[in-house]
């Protein structure tokens, strides 16, 4: 397993819905609160002396998406606590520190949302986290 499988583990072991859909009913309206895990750019370097760009620092980002703001910035609280907490190390790795918060987007409607349409609006909220990665 990846970093990004071990973080999605972990966010559905918290009980978090990790999909990259919007779930909606037959009204149209948002049915649930889940994130969307996505890759972002990769680090190397920090080795040792015998293997200089050993080491790994991947960046993994987090959308929270939800009916409302209150909703999205709910959810992307509880996977900070995941992002940022215990995960087990990708195979054939090791964890050199603790996972850190590098950026994130305030909490904002979709903006592909036709205010005209009658369904709810999409709210979402991106933060991204380094994870810090040493060969086993």
């Amino acid at each position: 397993m990846n970093a990004t499988d071990r973080l999605v583990a972990a966010l559905q072991a918290a009980g978090l819905r990790v999909g990259d859909g919007e779930p909606r009913d037959a009204s149209g309206a948002l049915t649930g609160r889940y994130v969307i895990v996505r890759n972002r750019m990769e680090s190397r370097g920090e080795g040792s002396l015998g293997d200089p760009n050993g080491d790994r620092e991947p960046e993994l980002q987090i959308t929270a998406v939800g009916p409302s703001r209150r909703a999205a910035d709910q959810v992307a609280e509880q996977a900070r606590g995941v992002a940022l907490g215990l995960l087990d190390p990708p195979t054939g790795w090791s964890w050199t520190q603790a996972a850190t918060y590098v950026t994130g987007s305030p909490t904002d409607v979709e903006p592909l949302t036709d205010p005209a349409a009658a369904d709810a609006p999409t709210w979402y909220r991106a933060d991204v986290y380094r994870y810090y990665l040493t060969p086993a």
